[in-house]
Parts: structure tokens; sequence; C-alpha cells
């Protein structure tokens, strides 16, 4: 019996384009198309990218009002939740300016010890020091029973991170 390289060939590359072409055509129409439909209707919400993985879903959003914050980002969570089929969602902040991110990590210690604590009524007072400290033109935040919502501004750029309530315990093994 001859073995025909051609047909074989042909047969693995058309199974191939078959495979992952209909694997992205799925992710696209049925996950990141939807997505981006719906938060594209929210107000102060831009979406700048998503990243899809087998088993996670990254979105990178900008938040443009503080004052709705918290129900934008637990919005922009459950649109992308509904659409993930079983997959995370992780949503990343656009935080271009460095010496936010710079004040942040310096001052991340205290609001990681009223976390930790669970003494959040610390918090404001903590992001009021920093405010003076920085001379920030406004800091804010909010809870709910999952996160906790920050936010500061230097007058040009926004910053903000959302803080899990309760931390996920992770064991060796």
């Amino acid at each position: 019996m001859k073995v025909r390289a051609l047909p074989i060939f042909l047969s693995v590359l058309f199974s191939s384009l078959l495979l992952f072409g209909g694997w992205y055509v799925f992710q696209n129409q049925f996950v990141k198309k939807p997505i981006t439909n719906e938060i594209a209707t929210m107000k102060g919400v831009k979406l700048n990218d998503i990243a899809i993985a087998r088993d996670v879903i990254t979105l990178n959003v900008a938040f443009n009002n503080p004052d709705k914050f918290a129900e934008d980002y637990k919005r922009v969570k459950k649109i992308a939740s509904e659409k993930s089929n079983g997959r995370a969602v992780k949503i990343e902040f656009d935080s271009p300016n460095k010496n936010l991110q710079k004040i942040w990590d310096e001052n991340a210690f205290a609001i990681a010890e009223a976390m930790e604590l669970h003494t959040y009524s610390k918090i404001p007072g903590v992001l009021e020091q920093i405010k003076k400290k920085h001379k920030l033109a406004n800091v804010g935040s909010h809870m709910d029973d999952q996160y906790v919502y920050i936010y500061f501004n230097d007058g040009k750029n926004p910053y903000y991170a959302v803080l899990p309530r309760e931390r996920e315990v992770s064991r060796n093994g």
C-alpha cells in the first residue's frame, strides 16, 4: 500500500483550519463582541482591550466617573462573567500615571493593614492623609460586601484600586 502525502497533508491542514478558525470565530463573535458591545453602552467606562486566554478573560478598562466607580466596576464584572463561559474574569485599570502608581505603592501598607484587621473605617482617614501629603485633588473610597473600592486623582489623572474584602486562601500541596 502506497501512502500518499498530499491528501494526508491537506486533510490535516483543512482540519486544523476548521478547528482553530472555529475557535477564533467563537471567541470573537460570542465572547469578545458581546462584552465590547455591552460595555460600550455604559457612560463613564471605556474598554481598552480584552485578552481571552484558556481559563481567564482579562479586561483593561478606564473608568471616568469616580462617584459611580463601584457600581460601574460591578456591572463590568457581571457582564464579563455572564459571557465568559465559566472562565475567571480579571479587570485591570488603565492607569498611565506612574506618579500615582508610586503614591499607591508607598502607601498601600496602611490600607492593607486596615484590610487585614477588618478596620475598614480607617481607610478614609488614610486616604485623607495621602491626599494632604501628596497634594492630591480628590480621594474616595466605597465598600460593599465583596470589595473595597479606592480612588484618587492628582487633578489630571485618576487612579483606581479594587481590593477584595476576603483573601483567597491557598495551600501548598
